[in-house]
């Protein structure tokens, strides 16, 4: 018998920014509370972000932004290094939402690279890419959010990875990373998945239930713990305002024993369940 995770719940919630306070975030400005600021560089990667702060510093580059914030420039690296930030550990039983602002520019629109989210349990395998996003997207900040739905006791941390391209041209960079007790505006949060028994060689179909607007820039997938991704079969609406995304898995054997959980992924963010 192969045990999955099937069911999900996606709902869509508009909460009035400003109206509560993030309890945690990096602003990387001078004078902020470190306390409020708690990330780690990775030890496993192949180089450290580097802290700008542009109007401090000797840079006169008109590719820099204004500001503080941390930045890899990818001249400085070979193709396909990476360097990565790890978030604190989350173990609340609540529904967290991740804000940050991101830049990927070059002056000659090369890709400077890719800039990938993970969100890793319970201290486990790093898993596949719930948000990536590469290319030269102009001379601006952009913003996105992670609305992640992983419930105690796990615990679960959230890890930015800049991964330097075969142009080695332009910055990465990332500022504004706030962690808000309040749902995301617009990432879609999932409810808590339960455990569905399927019979060895039967066909298992997953269901992801969600609230709102399904647009065609909307992906959805169905991730295994070891990494693999399952794209949906179909999505429909069943109500004006509630959608079906399925995803089909055909004479399932034993080695498909394992942990799923779904992910939505649009430019403006993604959502992941537990």
């Amino acid at each position: 018998r192969t045990g999955a995770s099937l069911i999900c719940f996606l709902t869509f919630q508009i909460w009035a920014q400003g109206t509560e306070s993030p309890p945690a975030g990096c602003t990387f400005e001078e004078g902020s509370d470190s306390g409020q600021c708690e990330y780690v560089q990775g030890d496993d990667d192949d180089f450290d972000w580097e802290l700008i702060r542009s109007y401090a510093t000797p840079y006169s580059s008109l590719d820099f932004l204004h500001g503080s914030y941390i930045m890899v420039n990818s001249s400085r690296h070979a193709p396909g290094q990476r360097a990565n930030i790890l978030l604190q550990t989350l173990s609340e039983n609540d529904t967290h939402c991740v804000q940050f602002s991101y830049f990927l520019y070059s002056r000659d629109g090369h890709s400077p690279g890719f800039l990938r989210v993970y969100a890793r349990v319970n201290n486990g395998l790093l898993g596949s890419v719930v948000w990536n996003v590469s290319g030269s997207h102009g001379r601006q900040w952009h913003q996105a959010e992670l609305a992640v739905s992983i419930f105690w006791p796990n615990e679960y941390q959230v890890i930015f990875e800049a991964v330097v391209s075969s142009e080695r041209r332009g910055f990465i960079g990332l500022d504004d990373i706030l962690i808000l007790n309040y749902p995301c505006y617009k990432a879609p949060h999932f409810s808590r998945l339960g455990d569905v028994d399927v019979n060895a060689g039967q066909n298992a179909t997953f269901q992801c239930v969600a609230a709102g607007k399904a647009t065609e820039s909307e992906r959805f997938l169905l991730q295994k713990q070891n990494g693999e991704a399952i794209p949906a079969t179909s999505v429909k609406h069943i109500s004006h305002r509630r959608f079906l995304a399925n995803f089909q898995l055909d004479d399932v054997t034993k080695s498909q024993q394992d942990l799923y959980r779904c992910v939505a992924q649009s430019a403006r963010g993604a959502g992941v369940s537990n």
